[in-house]
């Protein structure tokens, strides 16, 4: 049977598999009949959009069978018990990050397949298979069983398959339309079924949906195939045959489950009971009478149909106010309680009334279990913090005051280091696996141009099938016309800040610099590139303020076409485009928008740069094209360095450090003082402040993985620290901060003085946001105007007698180097011109490849 290795839960023998489209297309009661045996497996694999996943497994188990660039956290936090994902390309820090025993690896049944190719934590595999080969079957799965792993497979099996595949100790995942045809999941079902009895029967419990026995009866092929049929409760009577529970009586069963013992020879049914019940006597059960909160259940349902006159349940169910006061009672009552016997006397008073609510408002304690169900497959939880507001408007100010404190100090600290043990800020930005993917995307993009990028810009949710990806300006102004005056006009100052700054950086730039050479001159051209790329994320928030950092600065340099890129572009975005004067925008995202500015897509133009903040998979593309165009930089996380001393303000330094943090997980906020008070008070603030963060989910990852606190002996230490991290962002709240700033010698970005916070530099006070992350900014500087130039040298000789000591040197300095052809060349300029000597068999040299203007190759 499908047993696992010793000591795992036994998985389902059998599994419908269907795919996204089926859940819609499926009707309710042919979805639940799939789900009897217990889960369904929803084949996602080129999925974009969850949505109908979201709803389906609210109320049915389901396992997911998805891509290599799926939410995989997400999909397990909606309630998938199991996340199939693909080998090739396979993250392996998921196994780390996740249950395990939530994963499963995908893979084809190959002929070379072994189980050691598996990642080390893995403790489930599906096969799919394209022929059935028991023999092969039966050496992998013994394999993975002494490994413990179990093992599930779907592709070319039947339900006639399903026992042999069940006696190997494997999973049968079974395509819907073979199961919904000729009876074939009750054909799954019972070829696993064996009977130890003459007549055949197997013994069969009976379960409400509470778990609670109703009665033990028989089924046989016949009546279990009856019963799927009609998803409802049928079994054989060893006196009437055939047995359709409450089809003369009314008390009828709708059929939930059915689950198989591990040695195949009995069932279990679980039913939703009507009626008065199951038992011939007219009560709920055969087994004893129904208590607990399904007694609490049915009582509730039974008064709210007919409560007595003046009871106290019907004064709770027709006085909305009256109910509400009590919940919130009983529940301080019962955080209150200190003993095991007040503790269970308050929480039976909390459950009554919550019942009461449930049943008011038609919600059944099954339905509750399901969330309850649901929410323990989570892998990603909030915080739960309480809610000061709430709280403020419910409690006492003793017990708020109370509640408000645990809270606070529930929140992560600043971690405090020594000057000494400070880390290197330096991370490589480039993740390997995210360049893989892009590598693979990116030569599609390539080859095969606009049809790749919508294949994969529809493939990952940016857009949907036959949805327009470009949007030009006719559009980009009609959202802008769209925002209020008081949006617009937040955005053309902001432009016109930005652009102000690049206008600035553009004149520190002397256009046509020269000098004397001998016999001529020599200088330089700054020139523009042609086409820019601007990339905007996408992400948790909409970025007008990337767009026009970007756009707005390409424009400033004089480059004449400027594109941007961003997926499912807020009204925002396509407002800031138009303000930038970008020629047009490409909703799309990630690797496929940089391949489509590095290549060529349709209308978008081959970009001679591509700038932009972005993920790890934009900062991978950029990788591959870097060189080959111009990028700006292969950014991080993002980082923000504070130093401060006594005169600082706490709450500001805090607020600057979470406005960092709430960027990204894995963002870092660092504080450098030499004043222990001001790390205390600040490391306060960042907890109270962080208790009531709207964001504070993502910030306070970041606050507790990657933020610190440095106590430095003094300010010239903290500069030192400093210089050592080239910080992305460095804010100076010192008392003496103008005159520190001299000593201050890698940053992205320097915000100076209280008020100059590095938010307002995001937020296009003028210069560019777009910085140097990871310690990188020992070497480059951030987006600018000069992103977009080129420098581009000229020389002009025109006197070859006054050239003549230069061109020696260069005769002598290129026969140095061994380059004899250099040599030649510049001697032919020399008033005594080189003299070749006789040359003979110079027409069997190769010549000049003759070519026309259009065949001209590509450099």
């Amino acid at each position: 049977s499908t047993m696992p290795p010793y000591g795992q839960e036994p998985l389902q023998p059998v599994l419908a598999e269907v795919t996204v489209a089926d859940l819609t297309s499926y009707g309710s009661s042919t979805l639940a009949k799939l789900a009897l045996p217990g889960a369904v497996l929803v084949n996602a694999s080129d999925a974009t959009n969850f949505d109908a996943f979201k709803l389906f497994v609210k109320s049915t188990p389901s396992w997911i069978m998805v891509g290599n660039e799926a939410p995989v956290t997400d999909l397990l936090n909606m309630g998938a018990e199991r996340a199939i994902i693909p080998l090739s390309g396979v993250d392996t820090a998921l196994f780390n990050e996740l249950p395990s025993d939530r994963l499963s690896i995908g893979t084809t049944l190959s002929k070379s397949f072994n189980i050691d190719q598996l990642p080390a934590n893995c403790c489930h595999v599906t096969l799919t298979l394209e022929t059935l080969d028991l023999e092969q079957l039966a050496a992998v799965t013994s394999t993975a069983h002494a490994k413990g792993i179990s093992v599930a497979a779907r592709g070319a099996i039947t339900p006639a398959d399903c026992q042999s595949l069940d006696n190997l100790g494997i999973t049968s995942l079974v395509d819907s339309k073979q199961l919904l045809k000729d009876n074939g999941l009750a054909n799954a079902i019972t070829g696993l079924l064996i009977s130890d009895r003459p007549d055949g029967l197997f013994s069969t419990m009976v379960v409400d949906t509470f778990g609670q026995a109703l009665g033990l009866v028989y089924s046989n092929v016949e009546s279990v195939t009856a019963a799927i049929h009609h998803t409802q409760g049928v079994y054989w009577s060893r006196k009437r045959g055939l047995w359709h529970k409450g089809l003369t009586s009314g008390d009828t069963q709708s059929l939930q489950q059915i689950q198989l013992d591990c040695d195949r020879d009995a069932l279990v049914f679980v039913v939703e009971q009507h009626g008065r019940g199951f038992c011939h006597r007219g009560v709920h059960a055969c087994m004893g009478p129904v208590h607990g909160i399904a007694h609490l259940e049915q009582v509730l349902t039974e008064r709210k149909a007919a409560a007595p006159e003046g009871s106290y349940t019907k004064r709770l169910f027709e006085d909305p106010g009256l109910l509400k006061n009590k919940l919130i009672e009983e529940a301080i009552e019962l955080s209150e309680a200190d003993s095991a016997d007040h503790v269970a006397s308050e929480m039976a008073d909390v459950i009554y009334f919550t019942m009461v609510k449930g049943v008011a408002a038609g919600v059944s304690w099954q339905q509750v279990e399901r969330v309850l169900d649901r929410r323990q497959l989570k892998v990603k939880r909030r915080p739960g913090n309480a809610k000061p507001d709430f709280l403020k408007a419910n409690l006492t100010n003793g017990q708020h005051a109370a509640v408000a404190q645990a809270s606070t100090t529930q929140e992560p600290g600043l971690r405090r280091i020594t000057a000494s043990q400070v880390p290197a800020l330096h991370r490589d930005p480039v993740d390997p696996k995210a360049r893989a993917i892009a590598e693979e995307i990116m030569n599609d993009v390539r080859d095969n141009g606009e049809e790749a990028l919508l294949k994969h810009a529809i493939r990952l949710g940016d857009i949907k099938q036959g949805q327009p990806h470009i949007i030009k300006r006719d559009v980009l102004k009609q959202h802008y016309d769209a925002l209020t005056a008081e949006e617009r006009g937040t955005l053309d100052r902001t432009a016109q800040r930005i652009k102000a700054f690049a206008q600035a950086q553009r004149a520190s730039l002397q256009d046509d610099a020269k000098i004397g050479v001998p016999g001529g001159e020599a200088g330089q051209f700054v020139a523009p590139v042609e086409v820019a790329g601007c990339y905007a994320p996408g992400g948790r928030y909409p970025l007008p303020s990337s767009v026009l950092m970007g756009a707005v600065t390409a424009r400033v340099a004089g480059v004449k076409q400027v594109w941007v890129a961003s997926p499912r572009p807020h009204a925002s975005v396509l407002a800031a485009a138009y303000i930038a004067e970008a020629d047009g925008v490409l909703a799309v995202g990630g690797i496929q928008a940089i391949a489509a500015f590095a290549y060529g897509a349709g209308e978008v133009p081959i970009c001679d740069a591509i700038v932009g903040p972005g993920n790890k998979f934009v900062t991978a593309a950029k990788s591959l094209v870097a060189g080959a165009v111009a990028i700006d930089m292969l950014a991080g996380p993002s980082e923000c360095l504070v130093i401060a001393d006594e005169s600082a303000d706490a709450r500001v330094v805090a607020a600057d450090l979470l406005a960092q943090s709430e960027h990204d997980v894995a963002a870092r906020a660092i504080l450098v003082t030499p004043s222990a008070a001001m790390v205390d008070a600040v490391e306060a603030e960042v907890k109270k402040q962080l208790s009531v963060l709207p964001t504070a989910e993502t910030a306070r990852v970041a606050i507790e993985k990657n933020s610190f606190a440095v106590l430095v002996k003094d300010l010239a230490e903290a500069v030192e620290v400093s210089n050592r991290l080239a910080p992305e962002h460095l804010e100076v709240h010192t008392a003496n901060a103008e005159a520190l700033t001299p000593e201050l010698d890698h940053y992205g970005a320097l915000f100076v003085g209280h008020v100059a916070a590095e938010v307002l530099g995001d937020y296009g006070a003028g210069p560019n946001h777009t910085l140097p992350t990871g310690g990188t900014a020992r070497s480059y500087g951030g987006l600018s105007v000069h992103t977009f130039l080129r420098l581009r040298t000229w020389l002009n000789v025109t006197d070859a007698a006054a050239a003549q000591g230069m061109i020696q040197d260069a005769v002598d300095l290129a026969l140095m180097e061994g380059l004899h052809g250099h040599s030649r060349a510049a001697a032919l300029r020399l008033p005594s011109s080189f003299d070749f000597g006789k040359v003979e068999n110079a027409d069997k040299e190769p010549g000049l490849r003759r070519l026309q203007a259009t065949e001209v190759p590509a450099l």
